[in-house]
């Protein structure tokens, strides 16, 4: 059955005077979500949230709250609907903690009314859900970030509303204060069923805890649903232009995000094959940088749910890969043979090897271009001796060069303008 839709955007347009922000958003929210807007800076995920609480005026388009034009609520009665968070909440004068969460029940209060017993236990569940009563005695000014962002939400809380938006609710705060807001944020959502829209530039964060993400750009709606439908490669790109590595958490069971690099226009002249063979973890870095430099790179033999695998799987690498904890047999090694034949260089990464993969240097000799191995090697061998003998055979045939670390290589391939000689 489906929730009763308690907030909606049509073509909604704002923004500051004749800077126009938001340019056509349209969205409909249901009864008990948790919706994460993302995007870039200045895509305009704040000013909607002003544009909902009446902070800007729309000049274009419709929001409608629990059926009604947005517009026509006063500002009291908009408030009693819903309550903002803002990202930054200053003031001058000290208040104590509690008269800082009563100031939540102000909707409730004409101007000569004085709080009563009702709007008292209103702010005392406040502040137990938010666990902010053991501060109700002291002033908000001596709180700590976490602390008084907690108070503030306990305010939001004390509005009783049916929507709490947030801007940035953890921006300024450490690790733990985050994870203790976003799941007190979540305890809100799942146990009070109150409808939650929040601004999050984390994207782990928004990931992890939303069940729904909207993504901004330039105003308008370019994805929305659930956060594995949304955190994918195209969307990444677009919106930050940078290389990022998307996998899925399994501790959560959602996508995850690593940044890598802001992406860089330059690209060599003159581009070379390049085959690397590696496995774990050890090349996931200049995978990426020979890729971004715009050399063509193959890959293997790799095991797949590598690290290296899944740089070249977001890559679009062409690879030899196998099931994990499986041997390197020597039709896996004849494909790799064959993937190498036409590259100008081969680099052996910083990879240990072992009895599953050491069938990767069998017929090394054969290769035509220059080898590159990564000095580790040699001290990462698990297998007896049998690297340090595939070593000197490939070294009775051709010189092999030895490099420290992949900024050697990187500064080698740098300095190239017709390949290797």
């Amino acid at each position: 059955m489906d929730t009763k839709e308690i907030l909606r955007f049509d073509g909604v347009h704002t923004g500051y005077g004749e800077r126009e922000i938001i340019k056509g958003f349209t969205a409909t929210i249901h009864e008990g979500e948790f919706v994460g807007l993302i995007g870039s800076n200045g895509t305009g995920k704040s000013t909607l949230l002003k544009g909902v609480s009446g902070l800007l005026p729309i000049t274009a388009g419709q929001i409608w709250v629990q059926g009604e034009d947005n517009a026509s609520l006063s500002q009291r009665e908009r408030a009693r609907r819903m309550a903002v968070v803002p990202q930054h909440f200053a003031i001058d004068y000290d208040f104590y903690v509690e008269d800082i969460v009563m100031m939540g029940r102000n909707p409730y209060l004409g101007f000569r009314d004085r709080e009563g017993h009702r709007d008292r236990d209103i702010v005392a569940r406040a502040m137990a859900v938010t666990g902010t009563e053991k501060f109700r005695g002291r002033l908000f000014n001596e709180l700590s970030g976490g602390e008084k962002q907690r108070v503030v939400i306990a305010r939001a809380i004390a509005q009783e509303p049916e929507i709490i938006l947030l801007d940035e609710p953890t921006s300024a705060l450490d690790v733990h204060h985050q994870i203790e807001v976003m799941e007190m944020i979540v305890r809100l959502n799942t146990e009070s069923g109150m409808t939650v829209v929040a601004v999050l530039h984390d994207l782990n964060l928004a990931s992890r805890y939303c069940g729904r993400l909207i993504m901004i750009n330039d105003g308008q709606v370019v994805a929305d649903g659930p956060p594995e439908a949304v955190i994918v490669d195209d969307n990444m790109r677009l919106l930050y232009n940078m290389r990022m590595l998307i996998r899925e958490n399994t501790l959560f069971e959602k996508p995850e995000v690593i940044p890598i690099r802001v992406l860089k226009p330059q690209q060599v002249e003159n581009p070379l094959s390049i085959h690397v063979i590696c496995g774990g973890g050890g090349a996931v870095r200049i995978l990426d940088e020979l890729s971004e430099m715009g050399h063509r790179v193959t890959l293997g033999v790799v095991n797949e749910g590598s690290d290296d695998w899944r740089m070249a799987e977001y890559l679009g690498l062409e690879m030899v890969a196998i099931p994990p904890f499986m041997a390197v047999s020597p039709e896996d090694q004849r494909k790799n043979l064959a993937l190498m034949a036409g590259a100008d260089v081969l680099l052996v990464a910083d990879v240990p090897f072992g009895t599953g993969n050491i069938e990767n240097l069998r017929g090394l000799s054969d290769f035509k271009g220059t080898i590159v191995m990564h000095r580790s090697v040699l001290s990462g061998d698990f297998t007896g001796g049998l690297v340090a003998e595939a070593l000197e055979d490939i070294r009775l045939q051709r010189a092999v060069v030895m490099i420290d670390d992949h900024d050697d290589f990187l500064a080698m391939i740098g300095t190239i303008k017709n390949g290797f000689s």
